[in-house]
């Protein structure tokens, strides 16, 4: 899903304007730096052609050049700009390895992230095999946000030899242009550069019709500036002849063009000033006139100021007007009808697509209250597809005053402080939506106000007070959504409290709502935690949801579809489908790595993974997984400010390396988790920790310590049992219980085991038992139970054993490509998709015949670059043909 919408006219360059002479003295340096300069900045004030020199430079390139062009305007934020450069490149089949929707959406503001995105863009830009590659923006001086120059100086430093970036501003871009110039990577065209001269101005009179004699006092009036040439060629034409300077170009406008023209072109051309593009729909839907698609072919007749930015499109021929003339149009629609304005803001909002320009047209119109409605409709959309930072500008641009009183406006930013596991903002701006809706008497709203505010108390560690939230909610008469979300903060509270008895009755209730519900929103809202897997009674409707969620997801990678595939392989993996699981956490990894490497799910698939390793033995790949996780978590305890966080994932480390046999790491480990432990949390976190002593005492043979551990924690056993530690302890007291005394303690570890049998039994899932590992199970299996154990229980424990075992002699991680061949790696559809790369299809054509989703085509690519450790498409295509020729095999 796309993060925002745009017009695409954005990313099209206009059309070549019939009439433009030849200007060697500026065409030739000009075509010269374009074809190898790393940046070229065309830098003048309006109307000294900048525009126009790029356009006629663009319709002589060669047939080989690449060329992404962005117009950009004043709404434009990083996330925005970058959405529209990878739409403009997306024609040229750049060989992604990471979605860029996804790189995109992941802009937080941060330098990393700007960096992240640049990297992937730059990798992606070297490995096209272009001849010359272009990325022109436009109009660049009309960029607010700072975020998007620090991003292209990012790009300028490290672009490749065979792609150029340009820029044309009115003013000098905030970037480090000193550096490049003194490196002779930068080409400048200024004013001087972009006047018109003497022989290029007798041209211009020549083909207007004039003599040439006027051609040394127009120069002198103009001084080669090619707005006024343009404005005073025509008004000789109309028999005038102004003396023009910038700071009279207003007047000369409104006197000598606007008062020259018919009424209805007047006031239809004034009442669309507000549009940045005219298109016969909306220029009808704001001016009221029917007959605006007419009015267009004479204002494009009369050759006033515009551009041809698209003459083929959905909407029918698209023009747009120089700056310059849409602003004096702009300042005599103030004048002459003030009343209009807003009216006419609001239909331009009416009819556009764009949610950043719907509000940006309302805010200017002062239309608060609609503005913030539109933003209450798009948000959460744009928040499940990860454009966080863009909806939090959203939220910026409204005025304080009304922002702090705007319930709906509230809400949205609580929403924003989920995304970003900021408790305190989303229990702050949660507040005042509640207390917001309530001031309205709008009922249903506040409740659902204050559904989200319980999750965020809950966040924040107020159990209390989101237990009270919860309370309120439940007797009320509420909707389907807001409940879903009372029961999503009822299960906190009973994760909270360590009652994982609860979840099942819940989560039924849960997935039946959400089972109601059309937006994938409010089942991304209600994702499961792994933690939740294992519960009892939870596989059946954790299992539904993962059901759901693949009936609905897009057909595009999303971080809810890798969600889905995690929660998947944690179902598989507590079932002892270990190769199932670990199938399900390669894909979760890859969806990872194709969304940029989201850090909540990441963490999420990284603990899936290294569990999946630690269960097969493969001790360093588990300790890898894990230590990078750590890293991470660590790097974000600064912005999260949950310590706690850390604290978990430390200990499912340590976990992980028991399980592997890894003495080594446990040990080191437990002096790190002793030194962050947190100074404030649930004490379910703490109890889940009691195994620790057993542990760290097993590993150091003090066998009588470890069973004293072991028994104390299962005095909490329902707190304990996360990722099925209630019954590996079962299984490791038994086992120490024996190695410590004997004999003597069969009957005391057969008492222990039996509840093990009863839940596995019960529920089908033994990932608990799995954990035990195949020492403990394989020594339990070896016993002489005489009788302490029902025979069918005894045979049990030697299957598990079996299994265990047989888990550890499997194939290392890594090595399918090698033993099957890399061909055999690539699924069917990838070496279909290969075979066409290898023909010269584009992305385009591979997704018609195979009537798949571009989305779905790019991530196909990327699967196989990475897979045959490929970067481009010429490398993929000499890979397939090697293998084609006689003798070989692929």
């Amino acid at each position: 899903m796309q993060t925002s919408t745009f017009a695409r006219v954005k990313i099209q360059p206009p059309r070549p304007r019939p009439g433009l002479i030849a200007r060697s003295r500026l065409d030739q340096p000009l075509a010269a730096a374009l074809a190898s300069c790393r940046l070229v900045l065309l830098s003048a004030p309006a109307g000294f052609g900048k525009t126009a020199a790029l356009t006629q430079q663009i319709a002589n390139l060669p047939a080989s050049t690449a060329l992404a062009w962005v117009a950009a305007d004043a709404d434009d934020d990083l996330n925005r700009l970058a959405a529209c450069l990878v739409a403009a490149l997306d024609p040229f089949d750049l060989p992604w390895r990471s979605s860029p929707e996804a790189m995109v959406a992941m802009q937080d503001g941060s330098r990393a992230a700007r960096q992240a995105l640049a990297s992937e863009l730059l990798n992606a830009l070297d490995a096209t095999e272009v001849a010359r590659g272009l990325i022109i923006i436009d109009d660049a001086h009309r960029i607010e946000d700072p975020a998007v120059f620090d991003w292209l100086g990012l790009l300028i430093a490290r672009l490749p030899p065979h792609w150029g970036l340009v820029i044309s501003s009115r003013v000098d871009p905030p970037l480090p242009l000193a550096k490049w110039r003194a490196a002779g990577e930068l080409a400048e065209f200024r004013q001087e550069d972009l006047r018109f001269d003497h022989g290029e101005v007798e041209h211009l009179v020549a083909f207007a019709g004039h003599q040439t004699t006027e051609t040394d006092s127009l120069l002198q009036r103009t001084q080669g500036w090619a707005a006024g040439l343009s404005l005073a060629l025509s008004a000789r034409q109309r028999g005038g002849g102004a003396t023009l300077t910038t700071r009279h170009m207003f007047d000369y406008m409104a006197s000598e063009v606007l008062d020259d023209m018919p009424e209805a072109l007047r006031l239809f051309l004034l009442r669309c000033s507000v549009l940045p593009e005219l298109t016969p729909a909306r220029c009808a839907a704001v001016s009221g006139d029917a007959q605006a698609a007419l009015l267009l072919e004479e204002v494009e007749r009369r050759g006033l100021f515009v551009t041809v930015l698209d003459e083929d499109g959905e909407s029918g021929r698209t023009l747009s007007l120089h700056d310059l003339f849409r602003d004096c149009l702009d300042d005599r629609l103030r004048r002459e009808r003030p009343g209009e304005l807003v009216e006419l803001l609001k239909r331009a909002a009416r009819s556009d697509d764009d949610p950043a320009r719907r509000i940006g047209y309302l805010l200017r119109a002062g239309a608060w209250d609609e503005a913030e409605q539109v933003l209450g409709e798009v948000g959460a959309e744009l928040l499940t597809a990860g454009a966080v930072s863009t909806v939090q500008r959203f939220v910026d641009q409204f005025p304080a005053e009304f922002r702090d009183q705007a319930p709906l406006l509230q809400l949205v930013r609580g929403l924003v402080g989920w995304a970003r596991w900021d408790w305190p903002t989303m229990c702050e701006a949660t507040q005042r939506a509640v207390q917001g809706f309530a001031r309205r008497g709008e009922r249903n709203l506040e409740l659902r106000a204050l559904s989200y505010h319980a999750i965020a108390l809950s966040g924040l560690g107020d159990e209390q007070a989101s237990r009270a939230a919860y309370e309120a909610l439940i007797r009320q008469p509420i909707d389907t959504e807001t409940r879903c979300r009372a029961q999503l903060a009822a299960c906190w509270h009973a994760l909270g409290d360590g009652q994982r008895h609860r979840f099942a009755p819940l989560w039924r209730e849960i997935v039946e709502g959400l089972e109601q519900l059309p937006s994938l929103a409010r089942w991304y809202e209600c994702s499961p935690l792994p933690t939740f897997v294992g519960a009892l009674g939870m596989r059946a409707p954790l299992q539904r949801y993962v059901d759901g969620v693949a009936a609905r997801l897009p057909d595009s990678t999303t971080a809810l579809g890798a969600v889905n595939v995690m929660i998947n392989g944690w179902l598989q993996l507590w079932a002892g489908d270990v190769t199932a699981a670990e199938a399900s956490a390669e894909l979760a990894e890859a969806h990872c790595r194709w969304l940029g490497r989201p850090a909540n799910v990441q963490a999420m698939v990284s603990m899936l993974m290294a569990t999946v390793h630690a269960v097969r033995g493969r001790r360093e790949a588990a300790s890898a997984c894990m230590a990078g996780l750590i890293v991470q978590m660590s790097a974000g305890q600064a912005e999260h400010k949950r310590p706690q966080q850390l604290a978990f994932v430390l200990f499912h480390a340590i976990r992980v390396a028991v399980v592997a046999e890894d003495s080594a790491t446990l040990q080191r480990l437990a002096v790190v988790l002793r030194a962050s432990y947190p100074p404030s949390e649930w004490a379910v976190d703490v109890d889940q920790r009691m195994t620790l002593p057993a542990h760290l005492a097993m590993a150091e043979g003090r066998l009588e310590q470890a069973c004293t551990h072991w028994r104390r924690a299962l005095n909490h056993e329902e707190h304990i049992d996360v990722f099925g530690q209630g019954l590996e302890t079962r299984l490791r007291l038994a086992d120490a219980l024996l190695q410590s005394v004997g004999p003597a303690g069969r009957a005391d570890a057969a008492q222990h085991l039996a509840p093990v049998f009863e839940r596995v039994r019960g529920s089908g899932e033994c990932g608990g038992v799995l954990m035990a590992g195949p020492q403990v199970l394989a020594r339990l299996a070896e016993q002489d139970w005489q009788g302490a154990l029902p025979a069918g229980d005894a045979a049990q424990l030697r299957t598990w054993a079996e299994l265990t075992a047989a888990l550890r002699a499997t194939t290392p991680p890594g090595s399918q490509a090698q033993t099957q061949g890399a061909a055999q790696a690539l699924s069917t559809r990838e070496l279909e998709v290969l075979q066409r790369i290898a023909a010269g299809d584009s992305n385009k054509l591979i997704a018609r015949a195979f009537d798949l989703s571009p989305h779905t085509v790019k991530r196909h690519v990327a699967n196989i670059f990475d897979k045959l450790g490929l970067s481009s498409r010429g490398q993929a295509a000499a890979w397939l043909h090697a293998r084609q020729q006689p003798g070989t095999t692929t």
